[in-house]
């Protein structure tokens, strides 16, 4: 069973991916801010982070740079979600370390895949668009 970070300010958001993680037999944590993220990455070290683009405060691009400045959180996978239509949000966030991306609205068959992949065989360090 592999810990999963679901970080989004919208609570319905994150309580979806949060029955999803959990219907694939996953423990779901959830954080509704990239403050709040970080400080779980540093505490309880999940397996996987599943963070939202756009957010209040940190947005989803300063949360990841400064889970990837954490030790543990180097080869961490981390996969931005984002209802964005800005194609260079995808090349700006891979550039700063995401492992991949996922556009809203995006299929739970795709997410579980996502899941399976890269808590299975452990980090991965190449990016995945989905």
């Amino acid at each position: 069973m592999a810990r999963i970070l679901i970080v989004d300010d919208e609570k319905c958001n994150v309580g979806i991916l949060s029955l999803v993680v959990t219907n694939l037999g996953h423990e779901p944590i959830e954080a509704y801010s990239g403050k709040h993220a970080i400080n779980i990455v540093a505490t309880k070290q999940p397996n996987l982070v599943l963070l939202d683009f756009m957010m209040p405060g940190i947005n989803g691009v300063e949360t990841l740079r400064h889970i990837r400045d954490l030790p543990y959180a180097k080869s961490l996978p981390i996969f931005i979600i984002t209802a964005s239509q800005d194609l260079s949000v995808e090349e700006h966030v891979r550039s700063i370390g995401a492992t991949g991306f996922l556009k809203k609205p995006f299929d739970l068959n795709t997410l579980k895949v996502l899941i399976e992949e890269h808590c299975d065989k452990g980090p991965v360090n190449t990016f995945t668009k989905l």
